[in-house]
């Protein structure tokens, strides 16, 4: 008898309480797994948001340094500019002291 009662709890276990406690804890791993996998994919939301930010910005950042190159190379342009004139109007300074000494020569010349 005592093994027909052993016979029928383990036929009872498996029938019964088995189901029972794979349901109850597949419920509770399968709501904690839930609740983990939309964690992560909030957080992989929130990390491909940030970076398609910085992406934006590096973007922004490139075009702005290149406004910055073009600027500047158009200042250089104008300083050589202003060089060029500088020197310019110096070598005509000097001219128009070499034609007064021409001037002053050829006067002492013609004398």
């Amino acid at each position: 008898m005592a093994e027909d009662l052993l016979v029928v709890l383990a036929e009872f276990h498996r029938e019964v309480v088995r189901p029972d406690i794979e349901r109850i804890v597949g419920n509770a791993v399968e709501g904690a797994e839930r609740r983990l996998r939309d964690e992560m994919h909030g957080f992989f939301d929130a990390l491909a948001e940030r970076f398609d930010r910085l992406e934006t910005e590096y973007q922004m950042l490139i075009a702005g340094v290149k406004r910055i190159e073009e600027r500047l190379d158009r200042v250089e342009q104008r300083l050589d500019k202003m060089a060029l004139r500088s020197e310019l109007l110096d070598l005509k300074g000097r001219v128009d002291e070499l034609q007064g000494r021409v001037r002053t020569l050829e006067a002492r010349l013609e004398e």
